[in-house]
């Protein structure tokens, strides 16, 4: 029995109580594959020197795996319910010639998106995975490396950070946000100024709304929040240079699809442009905001609200904040 770094090991239990194991091959000891390899488990996270056994299997993964990075599940394979079979057959077109694998559509966007969330939430890495179910160095490994996620735990993970498992492999990405229903109950709440200065100091992605001589345009624009000022950067002959001068709108928002919550602050105030060399000098040292459309975008415009609201939308048991 030869194997390749990626393999799926799998150890059938045998004795009576005793679970299939699973890992993945992450080093060799012979160049052409024979025993022993060097095992990620699922189970335990742990890496050990293995001698196949007659109860050894092996499942080998012959798309595009990187070297580096092999494809380790987290969870010992099962055998799935009816339902569950024919959920993954509807499904197979969609996922290629492993079903039982979730294919984010960036290899290494579900791991971002995983981490990116946890951290929202404030949760450890170790909590995370104790309540998922699975090794805390296997959450390591998929929070940064590239890697197909066995469906299951995506689920559970899914389940712990409050999302949904399309989320986490970045679906919708190509579609409004907000398609589902509404909540049960929701609760419409006015934001304190306070309230909705918090929310902007996050910095981010906000809309610039100006009208132009074509009629009312809206463009999304990294911001920065500085001194009680809203800043963002444009090229000098783009649409949002006709800002300059100009009373215009800046709204920012944020919603949660799971949970059907979110909030939005809108601001009015005149766009200025911004020409003070020691400001300039520190903004560009800074380089914030840094505008993910790239190319030259050296002009740097300020809106110093004169205007400000915000609204939350919560559902009825949960208090305002």
């Amino acid at each position: 029995m030869k194997a390749a770094v990626g393999d799926r090991v799998i150890v059938e239990g045998t004795r009576p109580n005793t679970p299939r194991r699973d890992g993945q091959v992450v080093a060799l000891h012979h160049a052409d594959g024979d025993p022993p390899w060097d095992v990620l488990w699922s189970d335990t996270g742990h890496t050990t020197t293995f001698f196949p056994g007659p109860d050894t299997h092996l499942h080998r993964f012959t798309h595009q795996d990187s070297p580096g990075h092999p494809r380790i599940p987290c969870t010992p394979p099962r055998t799935p319910s009816n339902a569950e079979q024919g959920e993954r057959a509807g499904s197979t077109e969609a996922l290629g010639n492993h079903p039982d694998r979730a294919r984010p559509s960036n290899p290494g966007d579900v791991g971002r998106r995983i981490a990116l969330r946890r951290e929202q939430l404030g949760l450890s890495r170790k909590e995370t995975a104790a309540r998922a179910g699975m090794a805390a160095p296997y959450l390591e490994y998929l929070e940064s490396s590239p890697a197909d996620v066995e469906r299951g735990a995506l689920a559970r993970l899914a389940a712990v950070l409050g999302t949904s498992a399309d989320q986490l492999l970045g679906g919708g990405l190509d579609t409004p946000p907000g398609r589902a229903g509404g909540a049960a109950h929701p609760v419409l709440d006015v934001l304190a100024h306070s309230d909705c200065w918090e929310r902007l100091a996050t910095g981010g992605v906000g809309r610039v709304a100006l009208s132009t001589a074509t009629g009312p345009v809206v463009l999304p624009v990294n911001y920065w929040v500085l001194d009680g000022t809203l800043i963002f950067r444009t090229a000098a002959e783009g649409p949002l240079a006709a800002a300059v001068g100009e009373r215009v709108a800046f709204e920012v928002d944020r919603i949660d699809e799971v949970l059907r919550t979110g909030w939005s602050v809108l601001t009015i105030g005149t766009a200025e442009r911004i020409d003070d060399r020691p400001a300039l000098a520190h903004l560009k040292q800074r380089d914030t905001p840094s505008p993910w459309a790239g190319g030259e975008r050296d002009l740097w415009v300020r809106i110093k609200p004169t205007e400000l609201s915000g609204r939350v939308i919560r559902t009825g048991g949960e208090p305002a904040r």
